[in-house]
């Protein structure tokens, strides 16, 4: 009996011939599967390997990650979108979402709009840019086969503005949505979402940062598109999730879906050049939570005074995780 156990101990760190799991005497694994099929080139995409490219796509440059996992079908895909006088870039670099889509297996695509023009630097959106937009994200799609239950936008100010819209308008193509700084369109010359009559044709579910203090939009105007999309699911809430004396954050829900807004009352620094009295005007709580860029920069310098409680660029890829198309 010793000498029994002794032998099967032995075999338990050595191979004996056998498998302890049954399989048979054979622990080879099997042949290679066949390669996935590598994605083909089309429309403005014309370079498919993985890593950061730059792509003309219409008249949008157009920067974007492939991660390596993303070179077989069924990764995700992010269209994020800067505000007034930023670019793809500057969006991404508050954001971080090419270095967390790589993290979570999505695909990242920050396009940058026409040229802001006057005395200010960087780009905007206008509506005329919408179709180039929908047939970029349908053309990294289609390109990368990805899983189209997991297509999400997210934009902040400018962009958050057209966030609203085409989380209006393509409800179909996008599976969750998270705008920031953007309200309704009087005053801006948009558009936008739950006002004039205008609905998604599904309930998206929609995660939205609003800054209390943000004299850019206005957080009355915030206000009125979050009560509007309320308004409209028939959402049931508020459920406070977290708060402290900075922020708060509140669910609403009705069926499957959520409306979930993170409310702040953080500042862009004073001394920098959207801060009180700064060279492009007074935005105050028009910024990003958690960013870490330079706030003195010199173009697009628009993170939240820290410290804050939330890191909004995680908030979103968290949120865009969680909410997939049914």
């Amino acid at each position: 009996m010793r000498r029994m156990r002794r032998l099967v101990l032995a075999c338990l760190f050595t191979a004996c011939g056998g498998s302890i799991d049954g399989g048979g005497d054979d622990d080879t694994p099997p042949a290679d599967s066949p390669p996935v099929d590598p994605p083909i080139p089309a429309g403005c995409v014309d370079d498919v390997a993985t890593g950061d490219h730059v792509y003309q796509c219409a008249d949008l440059k157009v920067d974007a990650r492939i991660p390596a996992a993303c070179q077989g079908p069924g990764c995700g895909l992010i269209l994020v979108l800067h505000g007034d006088t930023g670019n793809g870039l500057l969006m991404d670099a508050h954001l971080k979402m090419r270095e967390l889509g790589e993290q979570q297996g999505y695909i990242v695509v920050a396009p940058t709009g026409p040229a802001f023009g006057g005395q200010f630097p960087g780009s905007t959106w206008e509506s005329t840019n919408d179709a180039t937009l929908i047939q970029i994200v349908e053309t990294f799609r289609d390109v990368f086969r990805v899983d189209p239950k997991k297509i999400h936008v997210t934009g902040f100010s400018r962009g958050g503005f057209v966030t609203w819209r085409l989380l209006c308008d393509h409800s179909e193509l996008f599976a969750s949505a998270a705008p920031a700084g953007a309200g309704i369109g009087t005053g801006f010359g948009e558009q936008t979402c739950f006002s004039n009559g205008r609905t998604p044709t599904r309930q998206i579910p929609i995660m939205f940062m609003m800054g209390r203090t943000d004299t850019s939009v206005g957080y009355q105007n915030m206000v009125t598109i979050r009560d509007g999309a309320i308004a409209a699911y028939g959402a049931v809430g508020p459920v406070t999730v977290t708060s402290d004396a900075t922020y708060r954050q509140d669910h609403w829900t009705t069926g499957d879906t959520v409306i979930v807004t993170l409310d702040h009352a953080y500042e862009t620094d004073d001394a920098g050049p959207f801060g009180a009295g700064g060279e492009f005007g007074d935005a105050n709580g028009h910024c990003i939570a958690g960013s870490t860029t330079d706030p003195f920069a010199p173009q697009y310098a628009i993170p939240c005074k820290q410290p804050n409680s939330f890191i909004w660029g995680e908030k979103v890829i968290a949120f865009f995780q969680a909410h997939p198309l049914p």
